[in-house]
């Protein structure tokens, strides 16, 4: 197994672990017709990835922590997603709707290599910490526990809980710190270059890229395809 020499094993979870499902527009859409919309999924899964990309998406919280500064963050932003259609009746009611919905299983699903690896009994068998680190909010540990993840991991780290979002090195540290090993003996697994990568450099851990759809082929990190690809040959 390439993670064999790791005593501590860390997982990013959107793009890593978890997809949302069908889409965020489409979840999005299903609950605003009751508020007026009329438009379709597709617009709002473009209006969401370019609200996200001018926000800088949750870490741009870094340093932020707390439900009211998480749901103000979402709040906004799913309110400008709807702007171009000229806003939705009862925005308020709608929000708390669609919030509640990203937090039950049927908004997301595992990705089907990650459940057919097997990778968390594999590490758990040898005596591996496993732990999350992800910029996400308070709804971390509920979402992952509705999915049946949250029972494998010693620990789960969320940045808006944390108050420090990746790449800052500081939630990179505080898993160190409570898996109680070594940052050469720790790995963080994750999708993103930048904040996955990048984030446990600065901190002195490896990190592996996971790239189901060659979006980084010249990445420098250790890169995989699939979940498959850390667990092949291994018992």
């Amino acid at each position: 197994m390439p993670l064999s020499r790791y005593r501590a094993v860390f997982f990013d979870v959107g793009g890593t672990l978890l997809k949302v499902h069908p889409s965020v527009g489409t979840v999005y859409a299903g609950e605003a017709r009751a508020f007026g919309y009329t438009g379709s999924a597709e617009a709002l899964d473009a209006g969401f990835r370019a609200q996200w990309k001018a926000t800088g998406g949750i870490e741009s919280l870094d340093g932020q922590s707390g439900r009211a500064v998480e749901k103000r963050f979402w709040k906004d932003l799913v309110e400008k997603v709807f702007e171009p259609s000229g806003g939705l009746e009862n925005f308020d009611e709608y929000f708390d709707r669609v919030y509640s919905l990203f937090q039950k299983k049927d908004s997301w699903r595992v990705f089907e290599d990650v459940a057919r690896s097997r990778i968390f009994e594999r590490l758990k068998a040898r005596g591996v910490v496993l732990g999350v680190i992800s910029n996400w909010d308070s709804r971390l540990p509920e979402t992952l526990k509705n999915l049946g993840l949250a029972d494998h991991f010693d620990f789960i780290l969320a940045s808006t809980v944390v108050g420090s979002a990746k790449p800052n090195p500081r939630i990179f540290a505080q898993a160190i710190a409570m898996s109680r090993v070594q940052p050469g003996e720790a790995c963080h697994i994750g999708d993103e270059v930048a904040t996955d990568i990048e984030g446990a450099a600065a901190a002195g851990i490896d990190a592996i890229l996971v790239d189901r759809d060659n979006r980084h082929p010249v990445a420098q990190a250790p890169r995989v395809r699939s979940f498959m690809d850390l667990v092949d040959g291994s018992p």
